[in-house]
This record gives C-alpha cells, structure tokens and sequence, in this order.
C-alpha cells in the first residue's frame, strides 16, 4: 500500500512538473502570441527559459536530496510549478512570461531526481524499474491533460494556467505526506572520473544533440502547425496525441526482449525527425500529420528511454549519475536548440529550419558503437 501511494505521488509530480508546467507551453504558445506580441526570436528565447531552468535545478536536485532527503525537493518543486505558471497567468510582457517559464522549468528538474531518490529508498531492487516507468509516463498524463483544459476552459490559457498552478499545489500536501525525508547512506559519487569514460562522452554528445532537434517539436510545434492554417481543435488534437503516443515510451524495457537496445535507439531517432519532416512538406492538413506526431512523441521518450538504459550502463557503480548527465545534456541541447531554431525560422523560414533540424536525428542514426 505504502508503494502504490509513492507511485500516484510521483505519477501526480511528474504530470504537474512536465506535463503543465514544462511542455504545456508548446501548445499555449499560438494564443499566448496574439495576447503579447513577439517575435519567433523572443519566442525561442522564452522556450529557452524553460530549459535552462530545468538544467539547472537537475544539477542541484542529487545534492539537495543528499543533504535533505527526497521530501524538501519534490514539495520545492511543486511550489516552483505553481509560482511560475501563476506568474505566466497574470504576465502582461514577454519578460514577465520568461520568468514564469523559468521558474516553472525549475520543478521538473527537482522532481526527477527525487522521485528517483525516494523510490530507491521505498521499493525493492527488484521493483525500482516498473515503478519507475510508471512514474515517468506521468509526462504523457500531463500533457493529455493540458489540452482539453486549454481548448475548452473560460478565460484561455491564462487561466489554463491558473488551473494547473492550482493542481501543482494539491501535490504539495501528498508530497510532504508520502515521500521519506531519509538522507541516502552513502556520499553522491564524483562527476569528474565518469566523465572520463569514452562510452559516457559519446552518449552525452548524442543526448546534446537529440536535445536540439527534439526542441523544434516540443517548443515550436503548435506554432507551425497553426501556420498552416489548422483550426485550434484539429492543433490541440494532434498534440495530445503525441503526449499521449509517448506513454509508448514506458514499453522500452519489455521491448528489448524483441529488439536490441541500438534497434530501438535508431528507430526513436528516425521517429523523432517524422513529424518535423511532414510539416515541412505540407502546406495544408493531412491525415498523414496523425501517425506523425503520433511516432515523433513516442519517439522522444523512447528515446529518453533508451539513453537511460545506456547511462545507467556506462556508470554502472552510480547508474543515477550517469542517467542525470545525460538528462542534462538532453534539456541542454534543448536550450540551444529552442534559440536555434527561433533564429532560423525567423531568417530563413520553417520549411528550411525544419528540414535542418529534421537532419540531426538522422544523421545521429548510426551514433552508437559498443552499446547494447
């Protein structure tokens, strides 16, 4: 009983901290710029916000839990996700809305690692990783969440936002109920001989640069579609399809008795580049955007998946140090890639920034050497 509330309490952070306070903004972002004028390159720059809070708190996140225990970072997390998107509700200016996404990036960063932390301290060995796949499809859950909300609620996405701060802080009382305030027995482990390791270099490259291409989707992907003259229900459908394709991302480690790590490594990849490779070539509506956002949401978490089996290998002493680089590298080159990706629409146009960045996943295709 005890673990069945740790799951729904994780389930609940994670749908909150990535779900709404994360990638909701993707799909707010259309609305959000007729309310305040900016342009693509602001609009890059805002996305960025969200990224370059997240990698920051994942980097502070490990040695919190080590000082404090998981409880205090997952109830700041909570607190955070509910402060930024308050913030971002009453926002009159692009600046103020930076902030909140901010702020807001900061939860999923802190909830990761401790809803890690206390699952490592609660569940047997035996039983960490289910539980942990099911945690982690609370991203998929938020996301579905978030776009009936958004569509069909008074008051548009401010006061979306206002619900999903409301909802990040009704997590808070189960957090500090339910999660251990228990310090780990042992010290963190060094950074500095890990990184060392050719095989975790190598990974930390490929999530830099999946991070890139993956930002044109999350960040810009309703954006693009309603510059095709998509109605706001058909958007909001699509997008909730590929939030909710990625609970397909929970099926890695079944999947592996029928496919190697590498195969599911390269067709996440391919994936990836699906969706931003269809908008580029269409001018107008297809049924055949449906199967695309479909595979490129599964696709990503998939791959994230894939990157934490690898991670979790290449230290296999510390496997949480080795899964938080590489979830660092990946929200890193999101930062880069969301700037990236503004700068080169706004200059050259989507077609041409899409097809560009649908490049990087492929070319990243045949990345991987010894991994398995």
């Amino acid at each position: 009983m005890r673990n069945r509330w740790l799951v729904l309490t994780g389930f609940a952070l994670i749908a909150v901290s990535y779900g709404l306070a994360r990638f909701a903004w993707g799909v707010m972002l259309p609305d959000v710029m007729r309310d305040i004028p900016f342009t693509p390159q602001q609009a890059g720059i805002l996305s960025a916000c969200s990224f370059i809070a997240y990698c920051l708190a994942i980097l502070a996140a490990p040695s919190l839990s080590a000082r404090a225990g998981p409880r205090l970072p997952a109830f700041i997390s909570s607190v955070s996700a509910a402060s930024g998107l308050l913030l971002m509700a009453v926002a009159q200016s692009p600046w103020l809305l930076g902030l909140g996404l901010f702020i807001a990036g900061l939860s999923a960063g802190l909830a990761s690692p401790a809803i890690a932390a206390a699952v490592s301290q609660r569940v047997a060995d035996t039983q960490q990783p289910k539980m942990n796949m099911i945690i982690n499809a609370g991203t998929s859950a938020g996301i579905i969440v978030s776009v009936p909300v958004l569509f069909w609620l008074p008051g548009g996405w401010r006061m979306a936002c206002t619900l999903f701060a409301f909802l990040a802080l009704l997590c808070t009382l189960p957090v500090w109920r339910i999660l251990p305030d228990e310090k780990p027995l042992t010290r963190p482990a060094s950074l500095r001989g890990f990184l060392r390791r050719p095989a975790l270099q190598r990974l930390m490259v490929i999530a830099f640069f999946s991070g890139i291409a993956s930002a044109a989707w999350w960040s810009f992907g309703p954006e693009l579609l309603h510059r095709l003259g998509i109605e706001q229900g058909t958007l909001s459908l699509l997008w909730m399809i590929a939030g909710a394709a990625g609970i397909a991302g929970a099926a890695t480690g079944p999947l592996t008795k029928v496919m190697t790590m590498k195969q599911i490594y390269r067709l996440s990849q391919c994936c990836l580049a699906l969706p931003l490779l269809l908008i580029a070539f269409s001018q107008h509506f297809s049924w055949w955007l449906v199967p695309g956002v479909a595979l490129g949401g599964a696709g990503y978490v998939t791959l994230s998946g894939a990157l934490l089996v690898w991670g979790a290998e290449a230290t296999e002493s510390a496997p949480a140090t080795g899964v938080s680089m590489l979830f660092f590298m990946l929200a890193a080159g999101q930062v880069v890639g969301s700037m990236l990706f503004g700068q080169l629409y706004a200059l050259t146009g989507s077609r041409t920034a899409l097809l560009i960045f649908a490049a990087l996943p492929l070319l990243f295709v045949f990345a991987v050497r010894k991994q398995h």
